[in-house]
């Protein structure tokens, strides 16, 4: 049996053709750049659709029965005038491809985490703050854009590593730092220019181009520095913020096998969320013998081994370098995290000719009072 596509964008439409109710096997319909401001409820009766584009029209809600489209494989509503989206699109069960870029959401749906099949997920062009850590049960999810989100303060790190990620777009966000634990299967990263972000995990040097050194200037975003993990590299004395859940780090050379029985149990507790989601059992977290470990069990992985052939998952102590190339004209720095030192070393004796580590020392609560004083020094003298 042939399936039916309808081409009817850049009509002018304002409202949904009821002539759709006249094609029998209705799976795909386009209706794109016209001057619809809502989607009828007759539509979704039409059970047969796999795909419905409404970019660009006028659209301020989605219906609640959406859930009605059992059959649903692509929705596009980008470049609308949305909002905020129905709970009820956690219903869709098949959809595969989701696109509501370009409109005035602010929160995503949690229930979205039910959509299993999603591998397309785009919502650049909003104002979202955060992205709920439940979208990291979208295990099938391979493309995820969050681009130009303006107030996007942190990626969890939990879903920049889903297990499928293939390609992630996080550009012109306000990120105070880049995701150390990428997905594996990563084969294309746009997530540099954030002008409050300093280094660069090696993990994206394969990514990384000259160009973003010529970025815009950089312009940090005020954070109240007592409360997270800071490390003042000693070349030019920056301060540089490692990801939420770092305890302990530890330079290269060190004492060997210094990673604790606390990161093993984290492990362990991570293997388990493959079947059941641990991070929602709230049983479980008032069971856990430290109050920490539930923040911890939540945020998941912070990085992963820089040495390729290991790409073990790292959680509060790690071995750490700081990394400039060789005969670069580059600023850049990279950033080094191992599970070992036995990683650390066979990764510094392969790339030795390529880069040098640049000193670094962990900061406390005096070092940062300093570093404000001084900010606040700088500021006087470029007002005077």
């Amino acid at each position: 049996m042939n399936k039916t596509i309808l081409h009817w964008s850049y009509l002018n439409f304002k409202d949904v053709p009821m002539d759709l109710f006249l094609y029998e096997d209705l799976e795909e319909v386009y209706l794109k750049e016209n001057y619809i401001s809502a989607i009828p409820k007759w539509l979704l009766n039409i059970t047969t659709l796999k795909f419905i584009h409404l970019a660009g029209n006028n659209l301020s809600e989605l219906p609640v029965d959406i859930y009605m489209l059992e059959n649903l494989e692509f929705l596009d509503v980008s470049n609308n005038e949305l909002r905020e989206l129905p709970k009820t699109l956690g219903l869709l069960l098949r959809l595969q491809q989701l696109n509501v870029s370009g409109n005035q959401l602010t929160e995503l749906p949690v229930e979205l985490n039910t959509l299993r099949n999603l591998e397309q997920l785009n919502i650049a062009k909003n104002q979202f703050r955060r992205l709920p850590i439940q979208l990291s049960e979208c295990v099938r999810l391979n493309e995820l854009n969050v681009s130009d989100n303006e107030a996007l303060l942190h990626l969890p790190e939990r879903i920049a590593n889903l297990p499928m990620l293939q390609s992630l777009h996080a550009d012109r966000c306000a990120l105070i730092y880049l995701p150390a634990a990428l997905s594996k299967f990563m084969n294309h990263v746009r997530i540099f220019h954030n002008t409050s972000v300093n280094y660069i995990p090696m993990i994206y040097e394969r990514f990384y181009q000259n160009f973003y050194d010529n970025r815009q200037k950089v312009t940090p975003i005020p954070i109240a520095k007592k409360g997270f993990f800071w490390v003042r590299e000693l070349e030019t004395n920056k301060l540089l913020l490692l990801p939420v859940g770092t305890r302990k780090i530890y330079a290269v050379p060190s004492a060997e096998n210094r990673v604790t029985l606390y990161d093993d149990c984290l492990h362990a507790l991570q293997t388990l969320n493959r079947h059941v989601p641990v991070y929602e059992n709230a049983a479980l977290h008032r069971m856990l013998p430290e109050p920490y470990m539930s923040g911890h069990i939540n945020n998941g992985p912070i990085a992963r081994c820089t040495t390729t052939n290991c790409s073990s998952c790292l959680y509060t102590t790690y071995y750490f370098m700081v990394v400039k190339r060789r005969g670069s004209a580059s600023k850049q720095l990279f950033t080094c995290n191992f599970c070992t030192q036995y990683c650390a070393l066979q990764w510094l004796s392969g790339n030795m000719k390529k880069y040098y580590q640049v000193d670094w020392k962990v900061c406390d609560d005096d070092d940062l009072d300093d570093d404000d004083d001084n900010n606040g020094d700088n500021d006087k003298t470029r007002q005077s």
